[in-house]
């Protein structure tokens, strides 16, 4: 009798997948010309951001070394007086 029960099976129930879905394809929120003009003026932004810090990062180290120069060249005025 026990060993009736453990035999016995589970019905399985079918699974049914419903997919929803409007009458655009996919990837076309993608493809759309707005979305790449955006993504475009987006990922120029960032570039323009990008390349506007590394100008004043340089920019600071010009002025840096220009003042480091100017101490040089007091200095080997000095030592040709001397």
């Amino acid at each position: 009798m026990f060993s009736r029960l453990a035999v016995r099976r589970v019905p399985r129930v079918a699974t049914v997948s419903v997919r929803y879905s409007s009458s655009a394809k996919e990837g076309s929120v993608a493809q759309s010309r707005g979305f790449k003009e955006r993504e475009s003026a987006v990922e120029n932004e960032y570039a323009h951001k990008q390349e506007h810090a590394k100008l004043m990062k340089l920019k600071a180290e010009i002025e840096l070394k220009k003042i480091e120069l100017e101490k040089l060249e007091k200095e080997h005025a000095e030592a040709e007086k001397k």
